[in-house]
Protein backbone atom coordinates (compact mmCIF):
# COMPACT_ATOMS: atom_id res chain seq x y z
CA UNK A 1 0.00 0.00 0.00
CA UNK A 2 1.06 3.53 -1.01
CA UNK A 3 0.83 6.45 0.54
CA UNK A 4 0.94 10.07 -1.60
CA UNK A 5 2.72 12.79 -1.21
CA UNK A 6 -0.07 14.96 0.03
CA UNK A 7 -1.31 12.63 2.24
CA UNK A 8 1.80 11.93 3.75
CA UNK A 9 1.91 16.11 4.18
CA UNK A 10 -1.60 16.03 5.62
CA UNK A 11 -1.17 13.35 8.61
CA UNK A 12 2.61 15.08 9.41
CA UNK A 13 1.21 18.62 9.66
CA UNK A 14 -2.17 17.00 11.77
CA UNK A 15 0.47 15.40 13.87
CA UNK A 16 2.74 18.37 14.36
CA UNK A 17 -0.58 20.46 15.31
CA UNK A 18 -2.04 17.97 17.30
CA UNK A 19 1.56 17.43 19.29
CA UNK A 20 1.64 21.47 19.91
CA UNK A 21 -2.12 21.84 21.47
CA UNK A 22 -0.65 18.69 23.57
CA UNK A 23 1.91 20.40 24.65
CA UNK A 24 0.09 24.03 25.13
CA UNK A 25 -1.95 22.98 27.56
CA UNK A 26 -0.32 21.73 30.28
CA UNK A 27 2.25 24.78 29.95
CA UNK A 28 -1.07 27.31 30.10
CA UNK A 29 -2.61 24.98 33.06
CA UNK A 30 0.68 25.87 35.07
CA UNK A 31 1.08 29.16 34.38
CA UNK A 32 -2.93 29.30 35.58
CA UNK A 33 -1.47 27.74 38.96
CA UNK A 34 1.30 29.93 38.95
CA UNK A 35 -0.92 32.15 39.04
CA UNK A 36 -3.08 31.07 41.67
CA UNK A 37 -0.37 30.20 44.26
CA UNK A 38 1.12 33.82 43.85
CA UNK A 39 -2.23 35.52 44.58
CA UNK A 40 -2.80 32.81 47.37
CA UNK A 41 1.07 33.54 49.05
CA UNK A 42 -0.02 37.73 48.21
CA UNK A 43 -2.68 37.38 50.57
CA UNK A 44 -1.70 34.99 53.13
CA UNK A 45 1.49 37.28 53.49
CA UNK A 46 -0.85 40.59 53.42
CA UNK A 47 -3.12 39.42 56.05
CA UNK A 48 -0.30 37.95 57.66
CA UNK A 49 1.62 41.02 57.70
CA UNK A 50 -0.79 43.11 59.18
CA UNK A 51 -1.24 40.89 62.32
CA UNK A 52 2.28 40.90 62.91
CA UNK A 53 2.02 44.66 62.93
CA UNK A 54 -1.23 45.03 64.83
CA UNK A 55 0.50 42.72 67.59
CA UNK A 56 3.87 44.80 67.67
CA UNK A 57 2.31 47.65 67.92
CA UNK A 58 0.01 46.51 70.56
CA UNK A 59 2.78 45.07 73.20
CA UNK A 60 4.34 47.64 75.44
CA UNK A 61 8.09 45.43 75.82
CA UNK A 62 10.75 45.60 74.00
CA UNK A 63 11.75 41.80 74.57
CA UNK A 64 7.83 41.22 73.56
CA UNK A 65 8.10 43.03 70.22
CA UNK A 66 11.48 41.43 69.25
CA UNK A 67 10.29 37.86 70.11
CA UNK A 68 7.00 38.48 67.77
CA UNK A 69 9.26 39.83 65.17
CA UNK A 70 11.74 36.61 65.35
CA UNK A 71 8.13 34.25 65.13
CA UNK A 72 7.07 36.03 62.39
CA UNK A 73 10.76 35.68 60.31
CA UNK A 74 10.69 31.92 61.47
CA UNK A 75 7.21 31.76 59.92
CA UNK A 76 8.30 33.30 56.97
CA UNK A 77 11.24 31.10 56.45
CA UNK A 78 8.52 27.98 56.85
CA UNK A 79 5.72 29.42 54.30
CA UNK A 80 8.75 30.06 51.59
CA UNK A 81 9.80 26.46 52.14
CA UNK A 82 5.78 25.91 51.59
CA UNK A 83 5.97 28.23 48.30
CA UNK A 84 8.89 26.34 46.95
CA UNK A 85 7.35 22.79 47.72
CA UNK A 86 4.22 23.89 45.78
CA UNK A 87 6.11 25.46 43.17
CA UNK A 88 7.93 22.46 42.69
CA UNK A 89 4.96 19.93 42.45
CA UNK A 90 3.44 22.39 39.99
CA UNK A 91 6.66 22.24 37.74
CA UNK A 92 7.24 18.55 38.31
CA UNK A 93 3.08 17.89 37.62
CA UNK A 94 3.65 19.96 34.21
CA UNK A 95 7.06 18.11 33.13
CA UNK A 96 5.05 14.56 33.56
CA UNK A 97 2.38 16.04 31.14
CA UNK A 98 4.76 16.73 28.80
CA UNK A 99 6.96 14.13 28.71
CA UNK A 100 3.93 11.90 28.58
CA UNK A 101 2.78 14.17 25.44
CA UNK A 102 6.25 14.00 23.98
CA UNK A 103 6.20 10.19 24.65
CA UNK A 104 3.26 9.65 22.69
CA UNK A 105 4.24 12.17 19.84
CA UNK A 106 7.38 10.44 19.62
CA UNK A 107 5.77 6.97 19.43
CA UNK A 108 3.53 8.24 16.14
CA UNK A 109 6.98 9.23 14.81
CA UNK A 110 8.55 5.90 15.33
CA UNK A 111 5.91 4.42 13.50
CA UNK A 112 5.38 6.85 10.70
CA UNK A 113 9.14 6.50 9.81
CA UNK A 114 9.33 2.64 10.16
CA UNK A 115 5.94 2.68 7.85
CA UNK A 116 8.13 4.86 5.21
CA UNK A 117 11.31 2.66 6.25
CA UNK A 118 9.47 0.16 5.06
CA UNK A 119 8.19 1.60 2.21
CA UNK A 120 11.58 2.97 0.87
CA UNK A 121 13.16 -0.74 1.43
CA UNK A 122 10.05 -2.21 -0.73
CA UNK A 123 10.74 0.59 -3.32
CA UNK A 124 14.34 1.31 -3.22
CA UNK A 125 16.70 0.80 -6.18
CA UNK A 126 19.11 -1.89 -6.11
CA UNK A 127 21.91 -1.10 -4.39
CA UNK A 128 20.78 1.43 -1.92
CA UNK A 129 20.43 -1.33 1.33
CA UNK A 130 23.54 0.47 2.68
CA UNK A 131 21.75 3.80 2.94
CA UNK A 132 18.23 2.07 4.00
CA UNK A 133 20.75 0.54 7.06
CA UNK A 134 22.34 3.23 7.74
CA UNK A 135 19.41 5.67 8.20
CA UNK A 136 17.78 3.31 10.44
CA UNK A 137 20.74 2.79 12.71
CA UNK A 138 20.81 6.61 12.74
CA UNK A 139 17.05 6.36 13.84
CA UNK A 140 17.93 3.75 16.37
CA UNK A 141 21.01 6.24 17.77
CA UNK A 142 18.05 8.88 17.98
CA UNK A 143 16.13 7.22 19.97
CA UNK A 144 18.38 5.86 22.41
CA UNK A 145 19.66 9.52 22.72
CA UNK A 146 16.14 10.67 23.57
CA UNK A 147 15.41 7.40 26.24
CA UNK A 148 18.83 8.52 27.83
CA UNK A 149 17.82 12.18 27.97
CA UNK A 150 14.54 11.62 29.35
CA UNK A 151 15.92 9.42 32.00
CA UNK A 152 18.67 11.78 32.67
CA UNK A 153 15.78 15.06 33.30
CA UNK A 154 13.79 12.08 35.61
CA UNK A 155 16.65 11.71 37.64
CA UNK A 156 17.28 15.65 37.58
CA UNK A 157 13.71 16.33 39.11
CA UNK A 158 14.18 13.08 41.85
CA UNK A 159 17.62 15.21 42.69
CA UNK A 160 15.84 18.39 43.13
CA UNK A 161 12.59 17.03 45.16
CA UNK A 162 15.08 15.07 47.04
CA UNK A 163 16.87 18.70 47.97
CA UNK A 164 13.98 20.40 48.24
CA UNK A 165 12.31 17.49 50.88
CA UNK A 166 15.38 18.06 52.93
CA UNK A 167 15.34 22.14 52.85
CA UNK A 168 12.09 21.77 53.88
CA UNK A 169 12.71 19.72 56.70
CA UNK A 170 15.42 21.69 57.96
CA UNK A 171 13.72 24.58 57.89
CA UNK A 172 11.87 23.84 61.52
CA UNK A 173 15.24 22.71 62.77
CA UNK A 174 16.59 25.83 62.56
CA UNK A 175 13.57 28.28 63.35
CA UNK A 176 13.14 25.71 66.57
CA UNK A 177 16.11 27.08 68.20
CA UNK A 178 16.05 30.46 67.61
CA UNK A 179 12.72 30.59 69.16
CA UNK A 180 13.86 29.14 72.16
CA UNK A 181 16.48 30.91 72.75
CA UNK A 182 14.77 34.30 71.97
CA UNK A 183 11.73 33.13 74.53
CA UNK A 184 14.83 32.44 77.12
CA UNK A 185 15.65 35.57 76.43
CA UNK A 186 12.33 37.53 77.06
CA UNK A 187 11.70 35.21 80.50
CA UNK A 188 14.71 36.71 81.93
Amino acid sequence: MSVTAPEQFRANYQAGVTAFFALTKPMLDSMQAVVDLNVQAGRAAMAESEATLKGALQSSNPVEFFTQQLGASQQAAAKAASYSRHLFDIASHAHNEWMQAAQAHSGEHEQRFKAFSEGLTQHAPAGSGAFIAAMNSTFAAVNNAAETMRGVTRQAIETAQSNLQNVAASVPEVAQPAAAKAAGTAKA
